[in-house]
Parts: structure tokens; C-alpha cells; sequence
């Protein structure tokens, strides 16, 4: 078993030596196109912004199809044979899956309670998969369905069939196999997963109305939910739409920095919904916290080696909030690490909301005139 563990951690970790580069990209991209930052230069509508968004769009490669990445990814680890055959068929099973998927919801959407027509992403519950508008099942999807025809593929790539239908054999017999099978995996997924995602939705009124708590609960969830890349369904509504604050709260932020810059008062008594945007904590502090750990636990012959990971990394999560490069370097070899970080993170949310609110009991009698 723990051989088996292993190897899906070395093959999950294929496509995570993809991300130091591409976090360095968006980290640089996001940089040089942010005014704030650097100066007229990136004004919208200037050739530097628009020749950097192009670079930053590429940049973004990796992130925007990790489903897709592990998909392919998968089958290095756990295919006992013919390893290069079994990611192609992995690709095109997990794309046929999709287009079922897609098909299904499109013709029962209304019976399903998933309305087709809605835009992509934000809460929409939909995703665009290699073109293909379907259900945002993450990376958890990706990894089911490369799994099923991983175990397709040792079963049946050495099949001999009779000689008049020796073209339907190898990878090919794989492939439709595995098509039967994604017709019932589509179904079971347009059942079964609009109610996780409703589950997800659900935990949005248990965060708002538990305070405190609520701002750790998010946190920790924010942060468990990265790995089967289902995140972004749960910040979602808080940052773009109006669950706390009507424009949600990215927008909300670019309406009150003049007066968050022209006051000296604490940030939760001008904006109490800031406290759902704690996640930035972990990232500014926790992340070179594990850096550093990552460095002091290693082999010293090994040292310079690993800080030429660590330190773009490390940067691109302080800087871009990128934190997939570092977190996936460890997630699959130590997951129960992941759980300590996560939960670490949400301490530190809860302890700033915390001692934020605090400061504002201690400076009020002040500001009110009072001894």
C-alpha cells in the first residue's frame, strides 16, 4: 500500500515541477501590469500592459488546466505498462467524460438544478474543460476518471483479440472500453455533483453568521479545498458577488482605498467583511514559515539545490498570493501536513480578526473623547 501511495504521489508531483516556472511568470506579469506598483507604464490601454497581458495570459497556462494536467499526469505513477499509451487514452477519456458530462446537464440542466446557459465560473458552478462548458468538478474529476481508465488499461491493453479485429486492440480496445464506461460516470456525476456543490454554497450562511469562527471555518476550508481545485467555488461568491458586500468584496476593496489611505482607524471598523479575505495571512507569513522548514529539514548536501525551488516559490506566494507551487511540492508526499497548514492558517486568520476587533474596543473610548 504504501508502495502504491508513493507512486501516485511521483506522479502527481509530474506536472507540480511545472508550476515554480509558470508561478514566476505570473508573479513577474502581475507586477508589470499592476499601475500601483510601477507607475503609469502599466496604465490600461499602454503597449508595456498590453504586451505583458499577453505574457501573463500564457503564464496562466499551467493553473487554468490543471485538471487536464493531472489527468495525463496520473498514469506515469500508476500504469504498469506502456506508461506514454495509457496518458493518451487517459486524455481522451477524461475529455470524452467531459463532453458527456457536458451533453447531460445541457439536455436535463433544469431537472438537475444546473442551468446551462449561466456564465462560467464565479458561482455558476460550470467550467470550461479544453473547450468543453461542463461541471466544475476540479481536479477530484480529473483524478477519478484518469484513475478508472488507468485500471482499464491494465486490465485490458494486453487483450488479444481474433486476427480479423486486430485493430481494435492496445489502445484502441482501451478507448472503448473506457467510452462505455464515462457514459454511466457522466450520469453519476450530473446526479451527484450539484449537490456537493450546493453543499459547498450551503457552508456560505454558516460562515457569515458564526463570526469569528466563521473566518476560520473559511480559511481552513479555502485552503482544504485547493487540492481538488474546488476552491474557488467557496471564496467565490464572497469575492465577486453579494453575499457579505453588494459587489463583492474585491470590488468593495477598490471603493475604500482612498479612505483606508486617508485614515488611520483599523480596517475592520471601515470594513467588517474583510475578515472573509484572511486567506492573505497564511500566504504573506505561513508560506515562508514552511519554506524555511522545507531548507532546515534537508539533507545539507541537498541545500542549494532545494533553495533554488524555495526562493521563486516563496516569492510568487508573498507577492502574486500563488500559493499552488509551494503547498503541491508537499501535499501528495505528506498530506496530513497539508491538514496542519491548513488548520494553521485558519488560527492565524481567526487570531488577526481577533486582535483587529480588540484594537478597535482599545481606541474607540479615545476617538469618542473619553478617558
Amino acid at each position: 500500500m504504501m508502495q502504491k501511495i508513493q507512486r501516485f504521489g511521483g506522479a502527481m508531483f509530474t506536472p507540480v515541477l511545472l508550476f515554480a516556472f509558470a508561478g514566476v511568470v505570473v508573479g513577474v506579469g502581475t507586477l508589470c501590469t499592476t499601475e500601483a506598483a510601477i507607475g503609469p507604464i502599466a496604465a490600461e490601454g499602454t503597449l508595456w500592459r498590453k504586451c505583458w497581458n499577453i505574457i501573463l495570459e500564457g503564464g496562466w497556462t499551467v493553473f487554468n488546466q490543471l485538471p487536464l494536467l493531472f489527468a495525463v499526469s496520473l498514469p506515469i505513477g500508476l500504469a504498469r505498462k506502456q506508461q506514454a499509451r495509457c496518458c493518451m487514452e487517459a486524455l481522451v477519456g477524461y475529455l470524452t467524460f467531459c463532453y458527456f458530462l457536458s451533453s447531460i446537464i445541457q439536455t436535463w440542466g433544469p431537472e438537475l438544478g444546473v442551468d446551462y446557459t449561466a456564465e462560467v465560473g464565479r458561482a455558476s458552478g460550470l467550467a470550461m474543460v479544453a473547450g468543453i462548458k461542463t461541471l466544475d468538478m476540479g481536479m477530484i474529476g480529473a483524478l477519478i476518471i484518469s484513475g478508472v481508465v488507468i485500471a482499464l488499461h491494465n486490465k485490458f491493453f494486453d487483450v488479444e483479440l481474433p486476427e480479423w479485429l486486430g485493430t481494435f486492440s492496445g489502445s484502441t480496445f482501451v478507448y472503448m472500453v473506457s467510452f462505455a464506461a464515462m457514459i454511466p460516470l457522466a450520469a453519476a456525476s450530473a446526479l451527484i455533483w450539484p449537490h456537493v456543490q450546493a453543499l459547498i454554497s450551503g457552508l456560505q450562511s454558516v460562515i457569515i453568521s458564526t463570526g469569528v469562527a466563521g473566518t476560520g471555518l473559511f480559511v481552513f476550508l479555502e485552503r482544504m479545498l485547493v487540492p481538488f481545485g474546488l476552491h474557488h467555488l467557496l471564496y467565490t461568491p464572497f469575492y465577486y458577488d453579494g453575499v457579505l458586500v453588494s459587489g463583492g468584496i474585491v470590488g468593495a476593496w477598490a471603493n475604500i482605498l482612498p479612505q483606508l489611505a486617508a485614515t488611520s482607524a483599523p480596517i475592520p471598523s471601515i470594513a467588517p467583511w474583510s475578515a472573509i479575505a484572511a486567506t492573505g495571512w497564511a500566504k504573506i507569513f505561513g508560506i515562508p514559515g514552511i519554506a524555511a522548514a522545507f531548507y532546515a529539514t534537508a539533507w545539507p548536501n541537498k541545500r542549494k539545490k532545494l533553495l533554488a525551488l524555495l526562493i521563486p516559490v516563496t516569492l510568487t506566494a508573498v507577492l502574486c498570493g500563488v500559493t499552488e507551487p509551494i503547498e503541491f511540492t508537499f501535499l501528495f508526499v505528506a498530506p496530513q501536513l497539508f491538514v496542519v497548514h491548513a488548520a494553521l492558517s485558519a488560527v492565524m486568520a481567526m487570531l488577526m480578526n481577533v486582535l483587529g476587533g480588540l484594537r478597535i474596543l482599545y481606541r474607540r473610548p479615545h476617538r469618542d473623547g473619553l478617558p
